[in-house]
């Protein structure tokens, strides 16, 4: 059967210029994927970038911007008639992509598992991270078929429950195998793990990083969070790993700093790092308590 595949890449930003490291994760798919969709909710994108789009044979699509990503995917998932196609490929502005997809997608052609990803989490219940998600020909039947149940939700809290982790139980329950490229080197617990297993991803040869990360727009509840698992905040020392673990870079890590315009304050580094110093001192004395 001849392979035909489709990416979904749903995106958000503000102003009408398309960011940078969008520009080059757009690239690189392109290398391997024949169509991609650039679903967008600003109608009003500059005339050089929408020739850019059209220069690199990549289609653009206006949706609201309702649901977050998966309300974009569900706008095309549910409307067009996708049958056609063996694989989709559902990926979103999350992470920025700094190294080549050749090995992913190598190995993506190898296995025989229905749905797959980058990383997996299993919080909650098995699921695909769904920054990078691709649905294999089987899946895509069963995947329409949820978003058409389902519909677009409001809150980010009903989005992660019923998609992001839902969609994955509803997979397991019909059958379906799941499978990512990078492990998580044994961990099972409640945390994210991209970021409580991102030094093992990294050295893993993960090809791309979260924004946030870089862009240092991080929920309070996140940070709080993330001091949990003593992640570090500093961009320069995930820079660093990623230089160390790929001899070859597809991007320019000052343009996206450049571009991004966002800096966390002096003062948050502080609360966050002191945070970390009283999670620490603290912690063994309710680990006792709760032992009783």
């Amino acid at each position: 059967m001849d392979k035909k595949e489709i990416c979904l890449f749903a995106s958000y930003f503000k102003g009408n210029s398309i960011p940078y490291y969008q520009k080059i994760y757009l690239l690189e798919l392109k290398k391997h994927i024949s169509e991609i969709v650039f679903i967008v909710s600003n109608k009003n994108i500059e005339s050089s970038e929408q020739q850019f789009l059209q220069e690199n044979g990549i289609s653009l699509l206006f949706a609201d911007n309702n649901g977050f990503d998966f309300g974009k995917w569900h706008t095309v998932l549910t409307t067009k008639d996708l049958s056609h196609y063996t694989r989709i490929y559902l990926v979103n502005d999350s992470c920025i992509l700094f190294a080549p997809l050749n090995n992913f997608m190598q190995w993506s052609y190898k296995t025989s598992s229905d749905i797959l990803g980058i990383t997996l989490s299993e919080a909650v219940n098995k699921h695909i991270q769904s920054y990078f998600l691709v649905l294999n020909k089987k899946a895509i039947p069963f995947a329409i078929s949820y978003f058409k149940q389902n519909g677009i939700l409001s809150t980010i809290e009903e989005v992660i429950k019923t998609y992001e982790v839902g969609l994955g139980k509803y997979f397991s329950e019909n059958g379906l195998l799941l499978e990512a490229f990078i492990d998580n080197d044994g961990y099972k617990g409640e945390y994210s793990p991209y970021y409580y297993c991102i030094n093992h991803h990294l050295s893993s040869g993960i090809p791309l990083i979260k924004k946030k990360i870089f862009f240092a727009t991080y929920r309070k509840d996140e940070l709080f969070n993330l001091a949990r698992q003593y992640f570090k905040i500093d961009v320069n020392y995930y820079i660093s790993l990623i230089k160390k673990h790929n001899k070859t870079l597809i991007i320019d890590f000052e343009n996206v700093k450049n571009e991004s315009g966002h800096s966390i304050s002096f003062f948050s580094i502080l609360k966050y790092k002191l945070t970390i110093v009283l999670l620490k001192l603290f912690r063994p004395f309710y680990k006792i308590i709760k032992s009783g």
